[in-house]
């Protein structure tokens, strides 16, 4: 690892305004790597991915499901009612769209492709009692390429030490957090079960990135790794009539990320203390943690093949954020201070999904769904790197069920993010910035049953 300062120092306080200017242009750097990290597509989370199944796409409504082994997800004390046996799903997301920052009338697009975002759910069911597995993607899983750069470059010409413009640069990042839930549920009357589990997450960001000003080249490569452990409790009401209520609740996931980094032509990492490289410096800790997610459903399994639900999400975001939005002063070494990890400006998110299915010639069932998302973020919160926008999403799609061992789901849907207004300070002045979002996901479930 090498951090070799950008400037020379001559005097001290040549050396202090270098530092200051070299922080100041890396912190486009950073930011740039960070805009890589996609929220969530339908959740009214920051943190989280409520799309972990086939059949979710196609209904965007099931907490309170009981008809397939993607309940073990959703409403998992509702495994035991599934039928004795060994019950398999799994599925996979294709995800296309497009994100875009508008500012001064040039607009910065980013594709979005996410090839495979994959979720597999398994249960045992053995009279009233049933054991479940689940591996999903409960946040990140994509990446953005911002071809034209983004706004905040810049700044960067305000705050370099020359009026050369960059010449050339390349920005990469990535994130993943792996679910991995294991738990039972027992039904404690005909009517009523109940379920408990344990969530393994584990958590991985890489940034890197490069960039030439003139006849310097600086560079950057980090990974922050994370791994959180939370409970998962349900219960599953079935009275009759045909209908059932359903309810989860996850609690936080404390997620503490440490990074492991190499920086050529940075200034000594022992001086990013209050900085937005902070929480890049080696061996440096950020505190983000997932928060607790509550799910309530009703589903009516209605006369002549109608099933009407209804879903909700409380995403509590605000209770997360147990850590300041200024970081402490790093230590001696510069290595192991606590940075921020959630704004404080976020307010809790939440959900609210509907659906609609028709059950036909005994083995089809097509459907239709809609959710609101609400992600508690704002004006305040919106920025280059982040920007969690609210949406609103319709979906459809059908399961073929071909014979009691196997089955196929299809789903599609599309998202509408409503535009989400910032600002980005360019020396005293700060100027308005226009965020958007489009995305279509495409999922294939394949369900066995023995």
């Amino acid at each position: 690892m090498s951090s070799t300062p950008l400037y020379a120092p001559s005097v001290r306080q040549r050396e202090a305004e270098g530092m200051q200017t070299t922080i100041r242009k890396f912190r486009t750097l950073i930011l740039i790597a960070l805009v890589v990290m996609p929220t969530g597509a339908y959740a009214g989370g920051v943190e989280y991915l409520t799309n972990q199944s086939a059949d979710y796409i196609r209904t965007f409504s099931r907490n309170a499901a009981w008809d397939n082994v993607d309940v073990v997800t959703f409403n998992p004390a509702a495994s035991t009612f599934l039928g004795n046996g060994i019950h398999l799903s799994l599925s996979n997301q294709t995800l296309f769209g497009e994100y875009s920052a508008t500012y001064k009338g040039k607009t910065y697009p980013a594709d979005v492709l996410v090839p495979g975002l994959p979720s597999l759910q398994a249960a045992y069911v053995r009279d009233n009692w049933a054991a479940f597995v689940a591996f999903t993607i409960p946040s990140g899983g994509g990446s953005l390429d911002y071809a034209e750069g983004i706004p905040y470059l810049e700044p960067l010409a305000t705050f370099a030490s020359s009026s050369e413009a960059p010449t050339e640069g390349r920005f990469a990042g990535s994130s993943l957090n792996y679910g991995i839930m294991i738990g039972g549920a027992y039904k404690v009357l005909d009517v009523l079960s109940l379920s408990i589990g344990a969530r393994v997450n584990i958590a991985k960001k890489s940034y890197e990135g490069e960039v030439t000003y003139g006849d310097k080249r600086a560079e950057l490569d980090t990974q922050k790794d994370a791994v959180g452990v939370t409970g998962v409790f349900g219960l599953t009401l079935r009275p009759g009539f045909g209908l059932t209520f359903g309810a989860r609740y996850e609690l936080k996931t404390p997620m503490t990320f440490t990074s492991t980094t190499e920086a050529v032509n940075l200034v000594a990492q022992d001086t990013w203390a209050g900085t937005p490289l902070a929480s890049f410096a080696n061996d440096a800790t950020e505190k983000r943690d997932m928060p607790g997610v509550l799910g309530l459903g009703f589903q009516w399994d209605a006369p002549l093949g109608w099933t009407v639900s209804v879903s909700y999400h409380r995403y509590f975001t605000e209770d997360a954020d147990s850590a300041k939005d200024v970081p402490p002063s790093i230590p001696e070494s510069g290595l192991g201070a606590y940075t921020r990890g959630w704004d404080d400006d976020y307010l809790d998110g939440w959900d609210l999904g509907v659906s609609v299915e028709y059950s036909f010639l005994s083995f089809v069932t097509v459907s239709v769904g809609y959710i609101r998302a609400v992600t508690g973020g704002n004006s305040d919160t919106y920025s280059d790197f982040e920007y969690a926008l609210d949406s609103h999403s319709i979906g459809g799609g059908a399961r073929v069920q071909f014979s009691k061992l196997f089955g196929v789901t299809l789903g599609v849907s599309r998202t509408f993010y409503s535009d989400g207004t910032g600002s980005l300070a360019v020396g005293f002045d700060k100027f308005d910035e226009i965020f958007k979002k489009s995305v279509i996901d495409v999922a294939l479930g394949l369900h066995v049953s023995i």
